[in-house]
């Protein structure tokens, strides 16, 4: 396992990500230790103080925002005591695991298990942390301060991670790696867009490609039928230009799947290659000048034998 991904896991675990927009908040220090097979004793405990929004010490949604890589759910509680299901997904090396934190008026413990693998290898992480509350006001979009026994350029390294993450979500957000389909999606629409100004870019790959592909079509067609999103109208497209353009090209390839936006082309074409396939009887033959012929030369050999010519 690399040495980022260690840190990172350390980070998650122990909630300590500074919240994702600016607001008044309190200081917290926030100490976490961190046991995984291999991992040098000491190596990942961590000392910060961090800025929480007032009340975010008992929500671990609250106080994990600012990571897209980790998801909280399941989150239940019960008097003082908040128990949780979590999920992280770095760069496809997927962890699963539980926490559970028990909060007082000015601190709060508990702990989290976390379970995967990286680089192939079987991955098991406990981490236990506590927080007390220093009371200082201060902005809660502010990074954390850190100190990482064996990692003490923490803060470098955060930075570090954090432009790596941008670099990421700025590849994953260019058009020209998508095929048209692939485009139509909330990635790129609506007003939670993960990609936020590349709509026109995405519009004009859709519109190029949506009268004679397809698959392009079926899938705007089906997005914009069940999604508050319309593509098609955001784009300037015209479905029904587009609609008369597909079911131009109905074949035996796509006409069951364009059935429902091409009803009589897919049926015409359906009766035809129905008509094409039927077993045509023996007696079709002698309905044509080739079959007649030879029912004739039949019957001429049959008046010879009976007259003796």
């Amino acid at each position: 396992m690399n040495k980022h991904l260690v840190v990172w896991l350390t980070v998650a675990a122990g909630f300590i990500f500074s919240n994702a927009y600016a607001a008044s908040g309190e200081q917290w220090e926030v100490t976490t230790k961190t046991e995984m097979p291999g991992m040098p004793a000491g190596m990942g405990d961590t000392t910060m103080t961090v800025c929480l929004v007032k009340g975010a010490e008992k929500d671990p949604r609250q106080m994990m925002q600012q990571d897209s890589d980790c998801k909280v759910t399941d989150m239940k509680t019960a008097g003082n005591k908040t128990t949780w299901k979590m999920r992280c997904d770095k760069n496809g090396e997927v962890m699963t695991g539980t926490g559970e934190v028990t909060h007082k008026s000015s601190s709060y413990q508990g702990v989290t298990k976390l379970s995967g693998k990286s680089d192939s290898q079987t991955i098991n992480m406990t981490a236990s942390f506590s927080g007390k509350r220093i009371g200082t006001a201060c902005d809660s979009s502010a990074a954390p301060v850190a100190t990482v026994k064996g990692m003490e350029n923490m803060n470098d390294m955060m930075g570090m991670a954090k432009s790596q993450m941008a670099s990421a979500m700025a590849e994953q957000c260019e058009v020209s790696n998508y095929q048209a389909a692939e485009l139509i999606s909330s990635r790129f629409f609506g007003d939670n867009a993960a990609c936020p100004g590349k709509e026109k870019f995405a519009c004009k790959v859709i519109s190029k490609d949506v009268k004679r592909n397809t698959e392009v079509y079926v899938k705007l067609a089906k997005h914009d039928d069940t999604s508050d999103v319309a593509i098609a109208k955001t784009c300037g497209i015209d479905m029904a230009a587009a609609t008369k353009a597909i079911c131009a090209k109905v074949d035996g390839s796509n006409y069951e799947e364009l059935a429902d936006y091409c009803p009589s082309e897919a049926k015409a074409f359906e009766a035809q290659r129905s008509y094409s396939s039927t077993p045509r009887s023996a007696d079709v033959i002698t309905d044509n000048p080739v079959g007649n012929t030879i029912d004739n030369v039949q019957k001429l050999k049959s008046l010879k034998g009976m007259f003796g010519f």
